[in-house]
């Protein structure tokens, strides 16, 4: 794993690191989908994923060129980011989290968030898209601080993220925009 410090948090733990997924982190990937209960498999997911399925997924997350920024403590993963470019739209990105339970509300999916949305604007992207299950109210409340449009659509609810240009300093990604909470 490439070490990338994302943590805006001066006090986060010195065994809490965050990186980058490579290909040789596959395991650690899936093992910590693995611990997620099926209730946090569905919200990342949108179904009950079986085992063999979260291996084969957590192998092409670490390897198909899609960016995976982590927080692990320990050596193992807790906390996920993924950001794939949409082949049929190449200038937006979907990106989709996975925190384990023990692990929220510890600010992990904004620093990720942060991270995918530099990265995203590094590699060129406009616009940064996330599907949401109604009932996930965890990620619901990660995508109103970043998202610019939140949106109904077929039962679920789809948020955008605009990018700025690559070179620019993104406003959003750094600090909240006035009238926002900030982190």
């Amino acid at each position: 794993m490439s070490k990338v410090d994302v943590s805006n948090s001066p006090s986060a733990p010195p065994s809490r690191r965050f990186g980058r997924l490579g290909p040789d982190d596959a395991d650690r990937y899936a093992a910590h989908l693995l611990r997620l209960d099926s209730a946090d498999r569905r919200f990342r997911f949108f179904k009950d994923v079986a085992e063999f399925l979260i291996h084969l997924h957590a192998g092409a997350a670490a390897s198909d060129g899609r960016i995976v920024a982590v927080c692990e403590e320990g050596g193992e993963v807790r906390a996920a980011g993924e950001l794939l470019v949409d082949p049929e739209r190449p200038d937006v990105g979907e990106v989709a989290f996975s925190v384990e339970k023990d692990w929220r509300r510890k600010g992990l999916g904004c620093a990720l968030m942060r991270e995918l949305i530099d990265a995203g604007a590094r590699a060129g992207l406009a616009r940064l898209e996330l599907e949401i299950l109604p009932d996930n109210q965890a990620m619901l409340t990660l995508a109103k601080r970043f998202a610019d449009k939140i949106e109904t659509r077929e039962g679920h609810l789809f948020a955008a993220i605009a990018l700025p240009a690559a070179g620019v300093t993104p406003g959003r990604a750094s600090a909240q925009s006035p009238g926002r909470d900030r982190p």
